[in-house]
């Protein structure tokens, strides 16, 4: 039960920045490995086993200026220039 209270807080900071900034898109954990997600969108625009293919990936998404990278945790590990 903690695990969903912990993805239910995650899935709301996510969706308020979301709200706040479209030029962004996050590196984040997922089910099938990590995937790449642009600030507003409700899908995943690419999912990739490994979070370095994630990484490569998000650098190739149109109109972003910075690429959020998270931990295994759901947290902030940086922020990139693209």
């Amino acid at each position: 039960m903690a695990q969903k209270i912990e993805k239910s807080k995650l899935t709301e900071k996510f969706s308020h920045a979301a709200s706040s900034n479209s030029k962004r898109v996050h590196v984040v954990p997922s089910k099938d490995g990590w995937s790449v997600k642009k600030e507003g969108a409700t899908r995943s625009s690419a999912v990739r086993a490994t979070k370095e293919e994630a990484i490569k990936a998000a650098t190739k998404v149109k109109s972003v200026d910075r690429i959020v990278i998270h931990k295994k945790d759901g947290t902030i590990q940086k922020h990139t220039k693209k």
